[in-house]
């Protein structure tokens, strides 16, 4: 009776839970197409690392975080060694007496020791993680009901496991076992001597064997209808995940395309298979909004909702996309993707940081997400905040976003003797770019860098007329601006033999670096604090030092997206002392100047001025970056909290520093 009423449930469970992940992959089908089956040997390796050793836990150091990684451990280690002992358990229920003895003595007692471990690590999960929703209610994570559920059923099948186990111990049939597990099994044989259990105890054994296997299937088919979906799709989010440097990659676009649908992401189908994929996967831990800088400084944006309403949005729209010919999908009813399961608003608050992506457990690419959304806004919808509109308008008509400045192209190096580039003769172009030729206070970098240049004996020059990379266009959303722009500096590098380039702009340094060379101009770039760092690592720059305690705040797209977080750092040794702000490298905060949110009237608390008080507050002298937007940004937000000049780039600081050889 047992074996066949067995065979009943397991056979209805994973009917069920096959048809469930059948639907569910049938809805991925309708994501576009997207290659993730490469480096197979390092996707491995990161699936390991992130998904068992769960190393993206620790990447930001704040307390909770750490509390939760050690929890997941725990709780992942054990159900992974636990498993083996699963399978043991169903196969019993229809064989009696079954066990995994014959895989031999040695085997068969470690496999007991870590099953009797696996059990107690998992418990001690356990009570660290309702310690957490109870007591130390972290304000990031969601507290659904399904959460509690779910802790519930695991605790459920610990306890049921650990109470089977001590009833076989004691009884005197299972002479055999009892004699390994008292040696083999520490944790159970003390739960046994301090429970007092002894005897036969036949229908407790049953009732506990049976409540397991109903809390196990119950389990297997709730998990793919609820949050925790991210128990099955985690390790192969992390097999997918994009590899870095850059943090998120944004697909080109080609506009010559004769099956070119739309211009963005307008509708759920529009976005791949792996974005789609985010949003099983996703954990709902809710870092990425913790770690966000518009959200942090109370606006709308939540990056964990972005992700999450894409896969509403999705399921909203599943049984249309499925029952329906694909072509007739556009004129299908459905819920609106953005505008309805995403506001439109919250899509320009996003500053394009990457502090998200840098803390997703998983890997998801909410910058992504966003930026293929305000895609479709710039150039289909044609919308965009006003001050944005201006600025893309400006780099239309002038090849640079500043609309209203005062300054012209060759302001920055009046009186000044630069070198233009030749081709032939000159090795480094340094790129000047639209912040630095444009805004008064920027102009001082690119002075800095050609006195630094010159002293170190570097063969360098510039362009006859600065412009714009595309950058701000390409973050804003019109990426067919970005293309005009980038092909016309494509082909002048080209007419002029541009081979190497210095930057002083981590934006342009990131589109050169890897949007460029998709459409034909590759070279050799270089950041301009890296080029200072090899310059006094070589002798041919040297530095007075000072006695001035320096706080170095790190540009968003040098340290999250390119991971350049060890040269800024080398640079100030020889400056002065450093004092690192609480946030800094990869976990830094942002400005606020990104993603075209130079341009924009910002709601609630000025994400500017956050982070100038964070530098504030460590007392240093100086405040340094290398990013003009950081340091216009920085420079605006420190008047908050004192009226001295404290922001510099790190380029000012070494040229006043710096000795003539």
């Amino acid at each position: 009776m047992k074996p066949a009423l067995a065979a009943i449930c397991l056979i209805v469970s994973f009917g069920y839970f096959i048809w469930r992940v059948v639907y569910l992959l049938r809805l991925l089908a309708v994501g576009k197409k997207e290659k993730r089956y490469d480096q197979i040997p390092r996707r491995l390796w990161t699936t390991v690392q992130q998904s068992i050793l769960q190393i993206s836990q620790f990447r930001v150091p704040k307390g909770d975080y750490i509390y939760a990684g050690i929890m997941h451990i725990l709780i992942i280690f054990g159900f992974l060694i636990l498993l083996p002992g699963e399978i043991e358990f169903i196969i019993s229920g229809f064989v009696p007496d079954f066990s995994f003895s014959f895989l031999g003595t040695p085997l068969f007692n470690n496999f007991l020791l870590f099953q009797d471990i696996s059990i107690f690590a998992v418990i001690i999960g356990m009570m660290m993680a309702f310690f957490r929703r109870f007591v130390l209610r972290p304000s990031q994570i969601n507290y659904h009901l399904s959460a509690y559920l779910i802790l519930c059923c695991i605790c459920l099948l610990m306890a049921t496991l650990l109470g089977m186990n001590a009833l076989r111990l004691v009884h005197p049939d299972e002479a055999h076992f009892s004699a390994i597990a008292h040696d083999w099994m520490p944790i159970t044989t003390y739960f046994v001597q301090i429970t007092g259990i002894s005897g036969v105890h036949p229908v407790l054994y049953e009732v506990l064997w049976w409540v397991h296997l109903a809390v196990l299937l119950f389990f297997l088919d709730y998990i793919p209808n609820s949050k925790h979906l991210h128990v099955f799709t985690a390790i192969p989010a992390n097999f997918f995940r994009h590899y870095p440097p850059p943090l998120v990659k944004l697909p080109k676009i080609d506009f010559d395309a004769e099956d070119l649908d739309s211009l963005g992401v307008s509708k759920v189908e529009d976005l791949s298979w792996k974005q789609l994929f985010d949003g099983y996967a996703c954990t709902e831990c809710g870092r990425c909004t913790d770690q966000c800088p518009a959200n942090s400084t109370d606006k709308a944006l939540s990056p964990r909702d972005i992700v999450l309403s894409i896969k509403e949005n999705l399921f909203a729209n599943g049984q249309m996309l499925l029952s329906t010919p694909r072509e007739q999908w556009a004129e299908a009813d459905r819920v609106a993707l953005v505008g309805e399961s995403i506001a439109k608003d919250d899509l320009w608050q996003c500053t394009t940081c990457g502090a998200c992506a840098n803390v997703c457990p998983v890997g998801n690419e909410h910058l992504r997400d966003i930026i293929e959304m305000r895609r479709y806004l710039m150039m289909e919808e044609g919308e965009a905040p006003e001050l944005m509109s201006r600025a893309v308008k400006s780099l239309e008509a002038r090849n640079h976003p500043f609309f209203g400045t005062g300054a012209g192209p060759k302001d920055w190096r009046k009186g000044m003797d630069v070198p233009i580039f030749e081709e032939g003769k000159t090795e480094y172009l340094l790129w000047i770019g639209c912040a630095v030729t444009y805004e008064e206070r920027a102009q001082k970098i690119a002075v800095s860098m050609v006195d630094i240049l010159e002293k170190a004996g570097v063969s360098f020059g510039i362009l006859k007329e600065s412009r714009c990379t595309g950058d701000p266009a390409k973050q804003m959303g019109n990426e067919f601006l970005f293309n005009e722009l980038a092909m016309q500096n494509i082909e002048e590098f080209s007419d002029m033999g541009v081979k190497k380039i210095i930057t002083m702009c981590p934006h342009c340094y990131h589109s050169f670096t890897h949007y460029y060379p998709e459409l034909g101009g590759a070279y050799d770039v270089i950041p301009h604090p890296l080029m200072i760092q090899k310059l006094i690592a070589s002798g041919k720059l040297k530095i007075k030092k000072d006695a001035k305690t320096i706080t170095f705040h790190d540009p968003c797209y040098l340290a999250r997206h390119n991971n350049i977080l060890d040269e800024p750092r080398q640079v100030i040794p020889a400056l002065g002392s450093l004092v690192e702000m609480p946030r800094n490298g990869k976990a830094s905060f942002c400005c606020g100047g990104g993603g075209g949110n130079y341009w924009a009237e910002e709601e609630g608390t000025r994400i500017n001025q956050t982070r100038a008080k964070e530098a504030f507050e460590t007392d240093a002298d100086i405040i340094a970056t290398a990013c003009p937007f950081c340091l216009l940004m920085l420079t605006d937000g420190l008047k908050k909290f004192t009226e001295d000049e404290k922001v510099f780039d790190i380029a000012e600081l070494v040229a006043l520093c710096a000795e003539d050889l």
